[in-house]
């Protein structure tokens, strides 16, 4: 990770965000390769490590938006709706792969990235510039140390 994703909460969850992108390509790639086992232990990977940044974005980083921003139903609301939707096409990507269905796989992942693509632009675009914006260097160094130390 660059030296503005040691410094910033753009920085930190932008690169994770490309991160993730980079596990969803392995996965995509072994399971049309029909490379069950690559394609169950690269899926085990994202998953994780999506459910880890929709964790930490839930319970973490949308607290401190809404306080540093005061919006508290707005885009943090859609947001969380939008991973809930996110969390139910993994699920079923998961099923697909555990099941060798690389169909179902590729229909899910397909709804997922519909979502999650507008979804990670919306967070880049607003939330994580906002939420840097408004904290002071302390506070912001705190945040992403703890986004870094989420488990």
């Amino acid at each position: 990770m660059s030296d503005d994703s040691e410094s910033t909460v753009f920085g930190y969850l932008a690169a994770d965000h490309d991160r993730l992108d980079e596990l969803l390509i392995d996965t995509s790639a072994h399971v049309r390769a029909g490379d069950l086992p690559a394609a169950t232990r690269a899926l085990e990977a994202f998953a994780a490590g999506l459910r880890r940044h929709i964790r930490l974005e839930d319970d973490v980083l949308f607290p401190v938006f809404e306080r540093v921003t005061g919006m508290t139903s707005g885009p943090t609301t859609v947001m969380r709706e939008e991973h809930r939707m996110i969390e139910q096409h993994l699920d079923q990507m998961v099923a697909a792969v555990a099941q060798g269905d690389p169909a179902a796989f590729t229909e899910e992942k397909l709804a997922m990235m519909g979502v999650l693509g507008e979804h990670n632009a919306k967070e880049e675009s607003v939330v994580y510039p906002m939420t840097d914006a408004r904290l002071h260097d302390g506070e912001r160094a705190a945040l992403v140390a703890q986004l870094r130390a989420f488990r």
